[in-house]
């Protein structure tokens, strides 16, 4: 999480979808950021409006007048791309190497679902309690190099993104088995309706931006 209050825009940051690398062109543009480690980089939106109350009291500086955006992927593709990253990263909670998609979907841990038991969800970082969108642009993860640009563009920043913290093992050396598919995408079922809202809502927030920046 990233907030200028220079730039007036809040960067959320989901999991597994180029937040690390987004924050590393970000960060000098930014007054405020998030605490450190997983669980403060990655607070949802609604937790950032509770949070920093005392800074959205504040006149002129109010939520709704901060541009927020976020990067979304294909939850298909989100899921997958943890599974690699478990396997392949040196990271906190490791996968056993030899370990299947089939395998690591079975064992349900906090991937799959969350501390309520319900599916881990892309949306809890973007939607307020009644599931409604509190970004203004959450770009979809295949466009980002399309996209990107254009937003940092309207908020009067010049740079180059680049992919950090990505995972060591490649797409093509993992894949959902394709008898697992439906029930995958039956688990996010809640995400998907988001992801298939993304093109309104975002020519709404890109819309609202450039006229911010006229």
């Amino acid at each position: 999480m990233l907030i200028s209050v220079k730039h007036k825009f809040l960067f959320v940051a989901n999991t597994k979808a180029a937040s690390t690398s987004i924050e590393a062109i970000l960060a000098d543009h930014a007054e405020i950021s998030s605490p450190p480690g997983p669980k403060g980089k990655h607070l949802p939106l609604a937790k950032i409006r509770h949070d920093f109350k005392a800074l959205f009291d504040t006149p002129g500086k109010e939520f709704d007048s901060f541009f927020r955006f976020g990067v979304m992927r294909d939850p298909l593709d989100w899921i997958l791309s943890w599974f690699r990253y478990r396997k392949g990263n040196q990271v906190e909670a490791p996968l056993p190497p030899d370990m299947s998609f089939a395998e690591f979907w079975q064992a349900a841990d906090w991937n799959v679902f969350d501390h309520t038991g319900k599916p881990y969800s892309q949306g809890r970082i973007f939607l307020d309690a009644g599931g409604k969108p509190l970004a203004d642009v959450i770009i979809p993860y295949h466009q980002l190099d399309a996209m990107l640009p254009q937003v940092l563009a309207a908020l009067g920043i010049s740079a180059t993104v680049p992919r950090l913290n990505v995972s060591v093992i490649g797409r093509e050396a993992a894949a959902i088995p394709a008898d697992l598919r439906d029930a995958v995408r039956a688990h996010y079922a809640a995400d998907f309706a988001l992801y298939d809202q993304l093109d309104a809502i975002n020519a709404a927030g890109m819309a609202r931006l450039r006229q911010r920046s006229v």
